[in-house]
């Protein structure tokens, strides 16, 4: 087995039987190709296919496809081509949308528990370490491409990492392997055709180990990362109150360097897009502003927008349709006791009535709408608007209630506030 087989072998998870190969037809996915194709002769367990992304980038996207098509019926290997369109992306970077159009197929394509395999190597780390430098990364940044990380139903993994790419073209040399050059590859328009063509050539010429010196950077960056995670992971136990807020009070006894490790890996985990620098000011001001203040800070990347907001003693922060208020004219007609899904979450409360004479109840619901009252046991009939600021909920947690009327009277604000004589059941 040659060593580079082995190190694929080494790198998948126990019991991998699912291996997808991302196959672009370029130098390194067609050795990873057939690296994977040499392993899988070793496992007949290992059910072996692949994938061809089309960007439609380049006059030659038919050729990479077609050629990709012929390795794959040579191998006897399943490939599944698909077209994806770069403008359904809202980015400036067309690198980076052909990238999120790759992703998008990726995590749709994967089947449970199956294992993705892509070609980046060693000098694919150093590029992106550079880009990432000179973007002013943290250490997030810096730790570069991850080894592997989860995807869909199954893991991406880049066995050929620490590989360098002269490795990689002399096994493909010794294998008499062919493999298509994407044209773009030498445009030094893109950033990191840049950094491969003009400025790494430089830095080898003068340090011997630049990109071994490099790549170890990414890998103590990655473990100075988990370092920060792990901090994180403590921090928020102690101040999380729900999963979109934090109690300012714990929050704030931080150091300002933790407050943002505790905020970065909160939205991380959560997926939202995190705030570019001058949004990071911004965010200080809001959760050091006077309790009494309802400040509100936005900030996006493309169709997603991610709002924070204070309120009372916690920081809420979450897309931005978590503090949508329930549209004016929604409503619905409901028996008081079936669940019922609605447009702020899904109704799982009975409603009964304790007057036995009531017959079978038929309740209207819908959005508030203002100057509503309700008659409450040993209260009287009072401001719902009150009542409502007397339970300390946020203002647009209150704009997001259901109104539950019988006829012309109004029984329940969501389970919140119950008309007398009623009663809710969990």
């Amino acid at each position: 087995m040659h060593p580079l087989v082995k190190k694929i072998q080494l790198a998948l998870p126990a019991n991998t039987s699912k291996v997808c190969i991302a196959l672009s037809g370029g130098l390194d996915s067609r050795v990873l190709f057939e690296l994977a194709r040499q392993l899988a002769e070793h496992q007949p367990n290992i059910q072996l296919r692949a994938l061809h992304i089309h960007h439609q980038l380049s006059k030659f996207a038919d050729d990479w496809a077609a050629f990709s098509q012929v390795i794959c019926n040579t191998a006897q290997v399943p490939l599944s081509i698909h077209q994806v369109n770069t403008n359904n992306f809202a980015t400036a970077s067309l690198e980076d949308r052909a990238r999120r159009a790759r992703y998008q197929v990726f995590e749709q394509e994967l089947q449970t528990d199956e294992v993705l395999l892509q070609g980046h190597h060693q000098d694919d780390q150093v590029e992106t370490l550079l880009l990432r430098l000179l973007r002013g990364a943290g250490t997030l940044g810096l730790a570069s491409i991850p080894l592997q990380r989860p995807l869909g139903k199954g893991l991406i993994l880049r066995p050929l990492l620490n590989t360098p790419r002269a490795e990689l073209l002399k096994f493909a040399q010794a294998a008499d392997l062919k493999w298509v050059e994407d044209d773009s590859n030498f445009e030094v328009d893109f950033d990191r055709n840049f950094l491969r063509l003009e400025v790494l050539p430089l830095l080898q010429k003068r340090f011997a180990n630049t990109n071994p010196n490099l790549a170890r950077v990414t890998q103590l960056a990655a473990e100075s990362q988990q370092l920060n995670q792990d901090l994180a992971q403590l921090d928020l136990a102690n101040c999380q109150l729900t999963e979109h807020s934090l109690n300012l009070e714990s929050f704030l006894k931080l150091a300002d360097y933790r407050q943002v490790n505790l905020l970065r890996y909160w939205l991380k985990t959560r997926n939202l897009t995190l705030p570019g620098h001058k949004i990071w000011q911004e965010l200080t001001k809001l959760y050091s502003a006077a309790e009494d203040t309802q400040p509100i800070i936005c900030w996006d990347k493309g169709t997603e927008q991610v709002e924070a907001r204070r309120f009372q003693n916690q920081l809420f922060i979450a897309p931005s349709q978590y503090f949508q208020p329930l549209a004016k004219d929604w409503h619905a007609n409901w028996d008081g006791k079936t669940p019922l899904n609605t447009p702020v979450g899904r109704i799982n409360f009975q409603l009964v009535s304790q007057q036995e004479d009531n017959p079978k109840p038929n309740f209207r619901l819908q959005a508030r709408q203002g100057g509503e009252t309700l008659r409450q046991a040993k209260r009287g009939q009072r401001d719902v608007k009150r009542l409502l600021q007397e339970l300390h909920l946020p203002p647009w947690q209150r704009n997001q209630l259901i109104f539950i009327w019988q006829n012309k009277t109004l029984v329940a604000v969501d389970k919140y506030l119950v008309a007398e004589d009623w009663q809710i059941v969990n």
